[in-house]
């Protein structure tokens, strides 16, 4: 039997061949890393987003502290309603532009947007206490706010007796809603409603 030998110039053929297709085993690793580590990011920081907007949604919203009804002359229809009102606990700062007010009173619906002074479309705002001394239309952790309904510029009619539904809708978040019954007659200039 005779043996085959390989010459020296054969070796390094096969040498530098191998050494090739290891070389490019190693480029198509790296880039498939690359892709990888690429998609693991923008993953991460979809993640981040949704999570952050989840707490946003659950998180925000509005505690209230009281509601107080401005009585007219004749005692027989409340003119305004005030709600003093601040964010829930761990709720991100709220842009009050952003926040819709919807009123039932059983005979009449109405939305209302935010702005400065409460008129037929809005209802007005004010921050009593600024903690955080965040612009005026952003209320934060420690503020309380004041909204004022102009009722009898809603075209809304609220008297003796009566069921009002109040929900303060925020862009992002929980809804806060205030039922209460007005009384059988209206004693004073202002009442509290709820």
């Amino acid at each position: 039997m005779q043996k085959y030998r390989m010459g020296k110039s054969r070796r390094a053929e096969m040498g530098v061949g191998t050494m090739i297709i290891f070389i490019a085993m190693v480029l198509v690793a790296a880039v498939a890393a690359s892709v990888l580590i690429s998609t693991a990011n923008q993953v991460r920081e979809q993640a981040q987003t949704t999570g952050e907007q989840a707490i946003a949604n659950v998180a925000t919203g509005f505690i209230v502290q009281d509601v107080v009804g401005q009585v007219n002359a004749d005692l027989d229809n409340l003119n305004n309603v005030t709600i003093f009102l601040r964010v829930t606990s761990g709720s991100p700062n709220v842009n009050m532009d952003n926040v819709v007010l919807a009123i039932n009173t059983g005979a009449d619906s109405i939305l209302l947007n935010s702005s400065i002074n409460a008129s037929a479309t809005d209802f007005g705002y004010i921050k009593l206490k600024d903690v955080q001394g965040l612009p005026d239309n952003v209320v934060g952790q420690g503020d309380i706010l004041k909204i004022t309904i102009g009722v009898t510029g809603s075209f809304l009619d609220i008297d003796f007796n009566q069921l009002v539904e109040i929900k303060i809708m925020p862009a992002y978040g929980q809804q806060t809603l205030i039922t209460f019954v007005t009384p059988e007659q209206f004693s004073a200039m202002n009442i509290t409603l709820y």
